[in-house]
This record gives structure tokens, C-alpha cells and sequence, in this order.
């Protein structure tokens, strides 16, 4: 019990103080803080801790990632890519309400820590016509960002579960596709109910060449993808080699691109990167994320709770895909099995880690698309529990008829 009362104290005050308005990154610290007093980590500890998340590898490298990423995203905007993007879509889509969509889901196929922010231009390109809220335009961007994370095999997160549980990925693939549906209609049906038809524009015609100019607009994207599944490249050299492309290729000015450069490296972002690795090491070193795991036995009733507890609350707290699955997975191995396991509740385990990861304030994602829109969390939580409670209570729904009840 007393862990559980630390555990919500954690989770408490950093809602809390993200109501309040707090800087988010300032809020992370201060959560990180508190986890090290109410788990008893000593100073000396906390310190070394905190300074080898901020100089390890795996920080800098991401921090690298997502100025890279802004970086791209900034200079397609600047050069009316997006725009030219959108402009050919509306010739290609029977119905315009579907250009905020296709574009975050297709960016979705690129495993990228903070990717939805390359699909966030556009999505505020074409939610234009409609004059939508910062909380929609977060929620749309976020939403069909993630929605391949079930069942797409290239990330991380199904990769270190298929190791784990060692069981072919593809298997897990298989069984974890209907949820990649389940969440694409469930972005749709709130697309579709919230967003009013709008019929195409008087000028729009579909053309081949079309197809031409959305691969166009978004080359280094393209190139991305095809240097990180083709080449095998680690993607922060991929990333930089797009980057460095756009410069040789581009005919701006000096002073236009030495100021997309400026706008990319951002104090406050690179902030609160490092503020979640923070984050994420304290928990796990404070041994915070081994106690939610270790509360319920692994047997009878409180194995339900603890397939859904391990995962949810790892993911809700770190916003890390692999954390969920890398920390939790291992503990319930005993109940899942291992290398013939049982894919019902392996499913449930991974469905209800994801939707941790998707409600987690620290999940980059959400915090730099909610950033970049200037949307008030609470107003896109508001939105985004809906589609999130469709997709768990399927998963809940599964686990009664097929382990339950049979």
C-alpha cells in the first residue's frame, strides 16, 4: 500500500502542476525530486544520476534527433513544401478532412522518438480551412502518429517484446493488427464527427502528377526513410544527412536559412528532453518502476491487475515506448510464458502499456505537438481519453471472452 501511495503522489503532483501551467521540463525535475525522496535515493546519488542522463549517449543522441527533426519540419514550412503538400492532397482525397490525417499516419511508418513533430506543419497547414482549436490539431497530429505501434515490426518497442517473450515479431504482428484498425477508425469516427465536410475546392482535379508533388514536397522525409530501412543508417546520421541535403539543395538566402537554423534549436525543447531522460533514470535507479511491477503477485486475479498495472503505470509515468515493455515485460514473464506464450494477454500487457505511453504527460510526442500548437493539455486530454478508452476496452473486452470467461 505504501508504494501505491508514492506511486500516486508522483503521478499527482505532476498533474497538478501541469494544470497550474508549469513549464513542463521544470515539472519533470521537480517530479524527478520527489521520486528520489519518497524512494529514498540519496543526494550524492540523485546527483550523479541526474548528470549521466544528461551527458549519456542515448540524451544527446535523441536531443540531436529533435532539433533535427524541428529543423526539417521548419525548413519544409519555410519553403511552402507543406503548403504545396496539402494543395496536392486536396486533389487526391474524395474528402478534404482526410489531408489531417494521411499525413501524420504515413509519417507514422518512420520509427522516430518526438516524430509527430514532422506531420505537425502540415496538419496546421490544412486545418486552416477549418479554423480548428490548438487542442484538435494536437490530437489529430498525435493521434495518427501512433497508430501503427501495435503492429508496425520496424519499432523498438514490438522488436524488445518479440526478444523478450521470443516468439517470431511477426506473430505478434498478427495478433496486434486489429488494434492498429481499432485505432485508425477510432481517429476517424472523431475526425469525421468534429470536423465538418467541406466539399473539395472548386479548382481541385486528381492528377497523376499529383502523387508527383506530395513526394516531392517532402523529400528529405522520403529520404529519411529510405536511409534508416534501406541503408540500415542510425537515424540521427540519417537525419543529418536529409538536413544537410536541404542546404545544399535549397535557394534561400543565408539570412532565411541561418534563421530556420535559429528557430530549431530550442532552448526550451532540448530543455525537455533532457528534463524526461532525467526523468526516466530516476525512476529506474530510485528502484520506483521495479516496486509497481512487484506489488501484486504473479497469480489468480492479481495477475489480471498486474498485466495491466506493470505496463500502464511504467508508460504513464516515463512516456517511453521501450520503457514499458523493457522494464514490465520481464516481470511477467511467468504469467505470459515464454517462447510459446499466450498472445492474449501478451496483447493485453502491450495494449495497456501503449495506452500509458499515449496518456503520459512525458511522452515527448504529445509534449512537443501540444508545444508547437500552443494547446493546453488538459484540453487535448479532454479529446484524447475518448479514442484511448475505445481502444483499451477492446482490449479488456478480448481478455474476458477469450481468458475470462473460456
Amino acid at each position: 500500500m505504501a508504494i501505491l501511495l508514492k506511486i500516486a503522489a508522483i503521478i499527482l503532483v505532476l498533474l497538478f502542476l501541469i494544470r497550474k501551467k508549469w513549464d513542463l521540463g521544470l515539472v519533470l525535475f521537480l517530479d524527478s525530486v520527489l521520486t528520489a525522496v519518497l524512494f529514498k535515493l540519496n543526494i550524492r546519488d540523485f546527483a550523479r544520476n541526474v548528470g549521466g542522463a544528461l551527458i549519456s549517449g542515448e540524451t544527446l543522441s535523441l536531443i540531436g534527433i529533435v532539433v533535427l527533426v524541428l529543423y526539417l519540419g521548419h525548413f519544409l514550412q519555410a519553403g511552402g513544401n507543406f503548403r504545396r503538400m496539402v494543395d496536392a492532397l486536396k486533389n487526391l482525397v474524395h474528402d478534404p478532412r482526410l489531408i489531417l490525417a494521411i499525413p501524420s499516419a504515413f509519417i507514422g511508418l518512420l520509427p522516430m522518438m518526438a516524430g509527430a513533430m514532422m506531420g505537425a506543419p502540415i496538419v496546421e497547414e490544412a486545418a486552416g480551412r477549418w479554423k480548428l482549436t490548438a487542442a484538435w490539431k494536437t490530437f489529430f497530429n498525435y493521434w495518427f502518429r501512433h497508430i501503427w505501434e501495435y503492429s508496425w515490426p520496424l519499432y523498438i518497442n514490438l522488436i524488445l517484446a518479440a526478444a523478450i517473450i521470443q516468439v517470431p515479431i511477426k506473430r505478434i504482428c498478427f495478433y496486434q493488427f486489429p488494434f492498429t484498425i481499432l485505432a485508425a477508425s477510432a481517429g476517424l469516427v472523431m475526425l469525421f464527427k468534429n470536423v465538418p465536410y467541406l466539399p473539395p475546392e472548386e479548382n481541385s482535379r486528381r492528377r497523376f502528377r499529383d502523387v508527383g508533388k506530395v513526394f516531392w514536397s517532402i523529400w528529405p522525409i522520403f529520404l529519411t526513410i529510405l536511409l534508416i530501412f534501406v541503408l540500415k543508417l542510425n537515424m540521427l546520421v540519417a537525419l543529418g544527412i536529409s538536413s544537410v541535403l536541404t542546404q545544399i539543395f535549397s535557394r534561400m538566402s543565408l539570412k532565411e536559412r541561418w534563421g530556420i537554423i535559429l528557430q530549431s534549436v530550442s532552448l526550451k525543447i532540448i530543455l525537455l528532453t533532457s528534463a524526461v531522460m532525467v526523468f526516466k533514470r530516476i525512476l529506474e535507479v530510485s528502484g520506483a518502476l521495479d516496486s509497481i511491477v512487484r506489488v501484486f503477485p504473479p497469480h489468480g486475479v492479481t495477475a489480471y491487475i498486474l498485466l495491466f498495472a506493470a505496463p500502464f503505470f511504467v508508460g504513464l509515468l516515463t512516456g517511453v515506448n521501450q520503457a514499458f515493455v523493457a522494464i514490465a515485460f520481464p516481470i511477467l514473464l511467468p504469467i505470459i510464458g515464454k517462447g510459446q506464450p499466450d498472445m492474449i494477454l501478451l496483447m493485453f500487457a502491450y495494449v495497456s502499456g501503449f495506452c500509458g505511453i499515449l496518456l503520459s504527460p512525458a511522452h515527448l510526442c504529445l509534449a512537443l505537438t501540444a508545444d508547437y500548437f500552443k494547446a493546453e493539455l488538459k484540453d487535448v486530454y479532454r479529446i484524447l481519453i475518448w479514442p484511448v478508452s475505445v481502444v483499451f476496452s477492446a482490449a479488456v473486452l478480448v481478455i474476458v471472452i477469450f481468458r475470462v470467461l473460456s
